[in-house]
């Protein structure tokens, strides 16, 4: 049976961050769980670009930083995400605030903390009577830098 997102039954969660950059909203309407999020950062999360099962890809900010991490999600084996979290910050003349570190965690592990961990930090996790929902995409705002980020979480139910 493949998890199928029941319509209606979806919510936000935040955003943490500034109010720079352009808005963005992934919002997937079809049922397809995130299999990858590739991050660039430097001195702050330049980039986000989300992958999801049914091969859509979504860029957000920079996706041309100096390092790079992949973080894969096994939907075959029904991992989801499940939380993130991470930082808020700004060097003194740069603007901001920027998202300056972000981590990602399903139900069994998590990501290494990808950015500089900086004093003003976020979380957003489903607690465990809503085991049935998923962060199945994000929303937030994105210029030259990740300016902010939000969970975007739905329900799903097994259907086959």
């Amino acid at each position: 049976m493949d998890p199928k997102y029941l319509p209606g039954l979806s919510f936000r969660l935040g955003p943490s961050g500034g109010t720079g950059g352009f808005y963005f909203d992934d919002d997937p309407r079809e049922a397809s769980e995130i299999a990858m999020i590739v991050v660039h950062f430097g001195d702050y999360i330049d980039g986000l670009q989300i992958g999801w099962a049914d091969a859509t890809v979504a860029y957000h900010g920079s996706c041309n930083g100096p390092s790079i991490g992949q973080f894969d999600i096994s939907y075959q084996n029904r991992e989801k995400l499940c939380a993130i979290d991470g930082s808020i910050g700004a060097n003194p003349g740069d603007g901001g605030p920027y998202v300056t570190s972000i981590r990602f965690h399903t139900e069994t592990r998590s990501s290494q903390l990808f950015g500089k961990q900086s004093p003003d930090a976020f979380i957003y996790q489903l607690p465990d009577h809503l085991r049935d929902y998923s962060i199945v995409g994000f929303f937030g705002r994105a210029g030259k830098y990740l300016d902010s980020i939000g969970p975007l979480v739905r329900i799903i139910s097994a259907s086959g």
